[in-house]
């Protein structure tokens, strides 16, 4: 009985074993990156020369009177690699006067050469400049670039004809600000499908021109 005793504490107990490693697993975040330029709408958009719209103002004039027109290209690029939705909108920077009721505002996309005021006749304003401060877009709320694709529109504000002298010496706030705001959108998906990012909204993500 000693001996068997002996033999089972000081014996090696051997178990079966194997292993499988995976190797390069990747946890990267994506890269939602929005880029906006400017240019004279003046200009062919597809020879435009175009300016970074985060450097100086895209509209900057001080002397607006009844008729007088400033027309602008905007070119909306993904440069990051993650998919996103997209809109443009104008904000004030203080309190706006009533000067905004009687500017006119026409989005033409895509991005088309203005040669003349006349160019703008037959069509549509989208809205006043109240309308546009008030929260009405220049672009819907479902555009969307893929990674590495871009987008022309063109924005004219003019200043109604029949605008009296009440409208003398005012301004739209101490300055406005173009506003480009983006978020995900459902395009990348995981294992179970791509609609996580569906109801994403564009909360604080903008960008200010």
């Amino acid at each position: 009985i000693l001996t068997i005793l002996v033999s089972i504490t000081g014996g090696t107990i051997a178990w079966f074993t194997d292993e499988v490693t995976t190797t390069s697993n990747i946890v990267e975040s994506g890269n939602l990156d929005a880029k906006m330029q400017w240019a004279d709408g003046k200009q062919s958009p597809a020879s435009a020369s175009w300016k970074d719209a985060s450097q100086g103002a895209i509209f900057e004039y001080t002397l607006w009177e009844p008729g007088y027109t400033q027309v602008r290209h905007l070119h909306v690029k993904n440069a990051g690699n993650l998919a996103f939705k997209y809109q443009l909108s104008i904000a004030a920077g203080a309190e706006v006067s009533s000067l905004s009721d009687v500017i006119d505002v026409y989005v033409i996309s895509p991005a088309q050469k203005i040669d003349s005021r006349s160019d703008l006749q037959g069509l549509t304003p989208a809205g006043t400049l109240t309308d546009v401060l008030a929260g009405l877009r220049l672009t819907g709320s479902e555009n969307f670039l893929l990674p590495g694709q871009e987008t022309n529109l063109t924005i004219a504000l003019k200043m109604q004809e029949e605008a009296g002298n009440e409208y003398q010496n005012l301004s739209i706030g101490s300055d406005f600000a173009v506003q480009l705001l983006a978020t995900q959108y459902a395009y990348e998906e995981d294992g179970f499908g791509k609609d996580y990012d569906a109801n994403a909204t564009f909360g604080a993500n903008f960008k200010y021109f």
